[in-house]
């Protein structure tokens, strides 16, 4: 059980960590979110998805959250502080922009972000991503490609400037820092010296080595389940 002596933080992805198809947010981890914030520690979302779809989400599942790191790093609200702060464009991701209707796509959705590029390639997402991964190395541009097959086919492209990690500039040096997720988009977040990390069964493996390595917790349980029983490990709630 951790001693509660500092600022605490608990962090969690969304899609593959809290919930996804078929499983959703367990009754038993809203009720941990409430004991939570009740002993004082603060709690945030961090996903690639945007801050709206974020705040309606975290409503659902009565989370309260401190912080919205949406946009996996682009877009940052925190509102007792009046902080809602959208990253500046990118010159590799402007040009992709511009040059993107050129390249043959899937039949695909907007996906309404400000600060990358995403769309909704459904069961297609797969040759999607392989297309645009081609596409930017031939432009050599800085450019990071997520699709999630195993959620609602989206896809985002995002600038280096653009990273879950960005997050930590809002949170003060002396805090104890967890963080709960569970794809490559996690990775550098998961992997930084400030945070203690966290993830699911159902992780990528890159994510639970990285893990392992940090000697952080590897839930026996996937997604929502998982993040229980870890809250449960560390806080007795």
């Amino acid at each position: 059980m951790v001693s509660i002596t500092k600022k605490i933080y608990v962090g969690f992805d969304r899609d593959g960590t809290l919930e996804m198809p078929g499983h959703a947010v367990p009754t038993r981890l809203i009720r941990q979110f409430e004991a939570l914030k009740q002993m004082g520690i603060k709690l945030f979302l961090a996903s690639g998805k945007d801050h709206a779809l974020l705040r309606n989400i975290a409503e659902e599942i009565r989370l309260d959250p401190w912080m919205i790191c949406a946009e996996a790093g682009g877009h940052i609200v925190i509102p007792s502080q009046h902080i809602d702060h959208v990253a500046p464009s990118h010159s590799d991701l402007v040009s992709f922009k511009e040059r993107i209707h050129t390249l043959e796509l899937p039949v695909h959705r907007d996906d309404r972000k400000l600060s990358i590029w995403s769309k909704k390639f459904g069961d297609q997402v797969v040759e999607a991503e392989k297309n645009i991964k081609k596409f930017i190395l031939e432009n050599n541009w800085e450019l990071a490609v997520y699709s999630y097959p195993d959620g609602d086919g989206g896809l985002d492209v995002v600038p280096p400037s653009i990273d879950k990690v960005n997050l930590l500039n809002y949170i003060p040096d002396n805090s104890t820092i967890y963080y709960m997720g569970d794809d490559h988009n996690d990775l550098r977040l998961l992997n930084h010296e400030r945070t203690i990390p966290c993830t699911v069964a159902n992780a990528k493996e890159a994510v639970k080595e990285t893990v392992r390595r940090k000697q952080g917790y590897v839930a026996t349980k996937a997604v929502g389940e998982g993040v229980s029983e870890m809250i449960s490990q560390l806080f007795s709630v």
